[in-house]
């Protein structure tokens, strides 16, 4: 049997009663969006041989990627590798300052994960929404990217409704800033903003106060569905809001896994991405033993919907 046939009727069994493989296919054949992968998978690799790196994500079948800044490199040059191997970046997870760095040593456990959020919080300051952006905005433009993501909310930013009015006038700074340069800000989730803090859930805190025409959402859904909280129930309350999204798959424990191992109901959430209007899907796995094996078999996975 293939690969691709074993896994139509492996995925049998996780269909809802009622919803035939042929809808799942049917599906499938209408969404043909590109599959990205969110280059942090193989962040290790790329240090190691950066251009052999993207030439094996090429190879996967990946045709979109998702940066890291520029991964501490001249923009221009990152750019013209994508194009040699046959690769467009749409978008980009914001690393202004010297957080790729801080990024590299977090990676290498050169750094604590305390040190490395400390730090983080100090470079980017609600206060500092400015210079900020004006890097990232010419970091994107070098790129040839559309998309800015505000990647992370640290807990210690959302403990109080004062924090969070801040980071929704930051966040709505920025996406202003954005839209006069013909891009699009997006912000990223992680689990802890779906928990109450202070009275208010953080993630619905903010898609109150953020203005729709300037603040995207990318959603990540292994922490959103970690958290308890449900991904189509977001789609269909916030239409015209979600753009883009990470596909990451997690155990019932907690732990991240390759993409189809765990617990995350793909089936069911790619479609209601789609009708969302969801443009760019990445995958990305944390942490990942073997980053490029782990990166083959989320791509054999998800193909039916791609």
């Amino acid at each position: 049997m293939q690969r691709r046939e074993f896994l139509k009727v492996a995925m049998a069994a996780t269909v809802p009663c009622g919803v035939s493989l042929a809808a799942l296919d049917a599906v499938a054949g209408t969404t043909r969006r590109p599959l990205g992968l969110q280059l942090y998978t193989v962040m290790s690799q790329l240090e190691q041989d950066f251009d052999g790196t993207l030439a094996k994500v090429a190879k996967i079948g990946y045709r979109e990627v998702e940066t890291i800044g520029s991964f501490g490199r001249d923009p221009s040059h990152v750019r013209e590798l994508f194009q040699q191997h046959g690769l467009v970046s749409p978008s980009q997870h914001m690393v202004p300052g010297d957080l790729y760095q801080v990024f590299e040593r977090l990676t290498r456990g050169e750094m604590s994960a305390a040190d490395a959020s400390k730090h983080w919080r100090e470079v980017m300051s609600f206060q500092r929404v400015e210079p900020i952006m004006e890097e990232c905005i010419a970091l994107a433009h070098a790129l040839g990217q559309k998309y800015i993501v505000w990647q992370i909310l640290w807990e210690e930013q959302m403990r109080t409704r004062a924090d969070l009015e801040q980071f929704c006038k930051a966040l709505n700074t920025a996406g202003g800033m954005c839209k006069q340069e013909g891009l699009v800000l997006n912000y990223h989730n992680h689990a802890a903003e779906f928990a109450v803090h202070d009275g208010v859930v953080p993630y619905d805190f903010v898609l109150a106060n953020t203005d729709p025409a300037l603040v995207k959402l990318e959603l990540d859904m292994f922490w959103a569905v970690k958290a308890g909280a449900d991904p189509r129930a977001y789609f269909e309350k916030h239409p015209g809001r979600y753009l883009q999204c990470h596909l990451k798959d997690g155990t019932a424990a907690g732990q991240i896994t390759t993409v189809g191992e765990g617990i995350v109901p793909f089936q069911k959430l790619i479609p209601a991405a789609r009708a969302a209007g969801i443009e760019h899907y990445y995958v990305e796995q944390d942490g990942a033993p073997e980053p490029l094996k782990a990166s083959t078999q989320a791509f054999e996975f998800l193909s039916r919907w791609f």
